[in-house]
């Protein structure tokens, strides 16, 4: 087993913090919000983190609580007006933050390194962390879900009419989670800021959020866990193919088309065809007469 851990522990630690991206996605869609600002909000998590690290005496706790922190202001910031759009424009929105973030690392030399991004960051992030991490972001999550905060993220999902009748301020509900979500990213930023001791604006952007989005999504929506398990695949399968670059982006390819045409409801949906199917031949099993048997004639008769 430390064999084990020790051979695949960077591919290990990657899986834990694109659960926490997952994570992070899988809170906004729970309020019905479609956000592409995963890839900007863990830019700012990363970079703060990084600069503070890298440039004050302070320990590794402080930096990783800057970041969180620096994840959620800049949530709070934007969501206050982006929130009000729907549908098409809060993702368009969303998409443009990401990219305005990425083109500001891109540009500020003194403070980001510009292109060729900031090295010799400490290596302070550890498996034992990011698992504990995950591990508590699901704890408060599925407790969270079973109470009357659950019952109000629901009623704010299905519907917003309703939701407000019911005397839920739909807006303030999306903009907490918003925020919560934006120091979940901010969180997983400053972590993998400080696990391979270098960070750049290539590491950030559209395709971060994207890839955010499909943990969530193609791991299934119904629960928390869809994000480990679309987390887990989609990393450690590109791992696997690693010998055949080409053969890595087919396999990865087709594997995501057969999963949204097959499985709409995400990777955790895997087995309720196979239930299904099982159930109906039980239970038509049960209904047909045992062999040699004829059905009872109803004589009953109605006025």
């Amino acid at each position: 087993m430390m064999d084990f851990l020790l051979a695949y522990e960077n591919v290990i630690a990657l899986v834990c913090i694109n659960a926490i991206l997952g994570i992070g996605v899988y809170l906004m869609l729970s309020v019905n919000r479609f956000s592409l600002a995963t890839g900007g909000l863990v830019a700012v998590g990363a970079y703060v983190s990084v600069l503070v690290s890298l440039h004050t005496a302070l320990p590794f706790p402080a930096a990783l609580a800057a970041g969180t922190l620096a994840g959620a202001l800049m949530a709070l910031l934007l969501g206050a007006p982006v929130l009000r759009l729907e549908g098409d424009y809060f993702a368009l929105a969303t998409l443009a933050f990401t990219e305005v973030m990425r083109v500001i690392a891109f540009n500020w030399d003194t403070v980001t390194g510009g292109a060729l991004g900031l090295d010799g960051i400490p290596l302070a992030t550890t498996l034992p962390l990011l698992a504990a991490t995950v591990a508590a972001l699901v704890a408060v999550i599925v407790i969270a879900r079973r109470g009357r905060t659950g019952r109000v993220l629901e009623a704010t999902r299905l519907d917003d009419m309703p939701a407000q009748a019911l005397g839920i301020d739909v807006a303030r509900v999306r903009l907490a989670v918003f925020v919560f979500s934006g120091a979940v990213c901010g969180l997983g930023g400053a972590l993998l800021g400080h696990l391979n001791g270098f960070i750049g604006p290539n590491d950030f952007g559209l395709q971060r959020s994207l890839d955010a989005i499909a943990y969530a999504v193609l791991g299934g929506l119904g629960h928390v866990s869809g994000a480990l398990a679309g987390a887990t695949i989609f990393t450690a399968l590109p791992e696997a193919l690693r010998f055949s670059a080409q053969a890595r982006e087919i396999v990865m390819a087709t594997i995501l088309l057969l999963a949204v045409v097959f499985l709409p409801r995400g990777m955790l949906s895997i087995g309720q065809p196979l239930r299904g199917a099982l159930g109906r031949i039980s239970g038509s099993t049960r209904r047909a007469a045992p062999a040699g048997e004829t059905a009872p004639i109803n004589t009953e008769v109605r006025p």
